[in-house]
């Protein structure tokens, strides 16, 4: 009060008309006040950050740290700052002229709102720090769920500031706009389809940050490096970034790779094409010849018993028992798969016939590797099929190479 009377006697001095000498006197207090209202602001945030970084080397706690790297001191800091400042112009100051006062009011009012605003979203990215370090899929959800209380905790400080400037009650503006719902469903149906995704993701724990995931149909295939409200950013594996709705992720066909990783096995299922004509039966001294193969020696001769020859032509009876090229390197395959050290014994091991195609018959090899790193993965399967292409020559079997045109 010292200093508005202060204020008052030397504007009197100078003998201006009373209007005049009024607004002169208040637009001096409004700077006065403005100029202190920023010094204490800016006092009070280098006291509030000092002892926050004091704490922060000497706990490193977690809430602190968050705390400190979102700016939430900065915002309760101005928070504190305007509440002064309300205090100090309703007890001390007091405008004649009620417009004046009135602007102030409102001013005062909407800073209010604004600054509730903003601290309640730093403290939901303070929140979103804390729960995103432990990737876990919790994560999602408090995201999701953030995020999306953010937007709504702006749409209703807007709408209080709208109430404030046209002077009318807030549940009246409020109910205007319920009529508005259509409207306002469909501009932010990404935004509540996020949420509902999120929660989803998290209930159901499909999926985290650090996924490799694919979906096809999106030409989509590496690790997710960001799930939010409304979208999810996929770095692909040639380095590329896609980003999708996040309701896509449980919406659309989706291959997760997670299990696989966890389990650190990796299924091969490849297939090797013959040419029919090259299949026959195997003569005695065709068996022989693939006797030198340890892992055959038992199965080729358990077969020769089930055998039997002609004694006129001294070959094996063609209506009796006898064995392939095809059938004996099937089983190879199979027991050479059996006693690889990449090959997971504990998996299914299988080599199978699939159904003739017009390039020749495919047999399939099925196994899982003991290790599920895409390189070694590559490597081992890379290594087996080397050795069975390779082999099939010992067969007198036929690999059909179409030729292109």
């Amino acid at each position: 009060m010292n200093i508005h009377v202060y204020i008052y006697e030397l504007i009197n001095k100078w003998g201006l008309n009373s209007y005049i000498e009024n607004i002169v006197v208040a637009a001096i207090e409004i700077i006065l006040i403005t100029v202190v209202t920023f010094l204490f602001d800016f006092i009070l945030k280098k006291i509030a950050l000092f002892i926050s970084w004091k704490l922060i080397k000497k706990d490193k706690f977690t809430w602190y740290t968050a705390a400190y790297n979102n700016k939430v001191i900065n915002s309760l800091c101005h928070f504190i700052t305007l509440a002064t400042l309300y205090f100090v112009l309703s007890e001390f100051f007091t405008f004649k002229y009620s417009l004046i006062s009135k602007i102030i009011d409102k001013t005062i009012y909407i800073g209010f709102v604004y600054l509730f605003i903003q601290l309640f979203s730093r403290v939901t990215d303070m929140i979103i720090d804390i729960s995103t370090h432990k990737n876990d899929h919790r994560m999602i959800a408090i995201r999701s769920i953030a995020q999306f209380t953010r937007i709504m905790f702006i749409i209703l400080g807007v709408i209080f500031i709208i109430s404030v400037l046209v002077k009318e009650d807030f549940k009246v503006v409020f109910g205007s706009l319920s009529a508005l719902t259509a409207v306002i469903v469909l501009v932010f149906k990404d935004v509540i389809l996020g949420a509902v995704a999120g929660v989803q993701i998290a209930s159901t724990k499909i999926l985290k940050v650090g996924d490799w995931i694919a979906l096809p149909k999106e030409e989509v295939d590496g690790k997710i490096i960001e799930i939010n409200l409304v979208s999810a950013k996929i770095r692909n594996w040639d380095k590329t970034i896609s980003t999708i709705p996040t309701y896509d992720l449980i919406s659309k066909p989706l291959k997760s790779y997670e299990a696989m990783k966890e389990a650190n096995v990796r299924r091969i299922k490849r297939s090797l094409i013959f040419n029919v004509k090259s299949f026959k039966f195997l003569e005695e001294a065709d068996i022989e010849d693939l006797e030198k193969f340890n892992i055959l020696r038992d199965y080729l001769e358990s077969k020769r018993v089930l055998m039997t020859i002609d004694e006129k032509t001294g070959r094996y009876r063609a209506n009796g028992k006898r064995i392939t090229n095809i059938g004996t390197f099937r089983k190879y395959t199979e027991f050479y798969l059996e006693k690889h050290p990449d090959i997971s014994q504990d998996e299914t091991i299988m080599v199978r016939q699939l159904d003739p195609t017009p390039y020749g018959m495919p047999l399939e090899v099925y196994c899982f590797t003991e290790d599920s790193d895409w390189k070694i993965f590559e490597q081992i399967q890379s290594d087996i099929f080397d050795h069975l292409l390779t082999i099939t020559q010992d067969f007198g079997l036929e690999i059909v190479q179409v030729a292109q045109k």
